[in-house]
């Protein structure tokens, strides 16, 4: 289980979380959810700089430390957002 998601238990779904990708790019998200896809845990997030716009991270475990993968697969992608938009149907205006 993810830092990310053990923290989830602590704090309520709106905060911020910080990190440097596996790119190399630093970013200020707003926490959106965690998404299970293929046995994987994925981040949601949405830039604090910009509306309506979400990234997508892979939650990995390496050298005993959690790194973020951008997920850069098309299909991928819409996928994992689909699982969002389904979980959060009730929260988030999709249109």
């Amino acid at each position: 289980m993810s830092e990310l998601l053990n923290q989830l238990k602590d704090e309520e779904l709106d905060f911020t979380v910080r990190f440097t990708d596996t790119d190399g790019v630093y970013g200020e998200y707003e926490f959106l959810d965690i998404v299970l896809y293929k046995g994987c845990e994925y981040a949601v997030v949405a830039p604090l700089e910009n509306d309506g716009y979400v990234d997508i991270f892979r939650i990995m475990a390496v050298n005993d430390k959690e790194v973020y993968v951008r997920v850069k697969d098309d299909n991928d992608l819409e996928e994992i957002f689909e699982i969002f938009r389904m979980k959060n149907e009730d929260e988030f205006d999709f249109e």
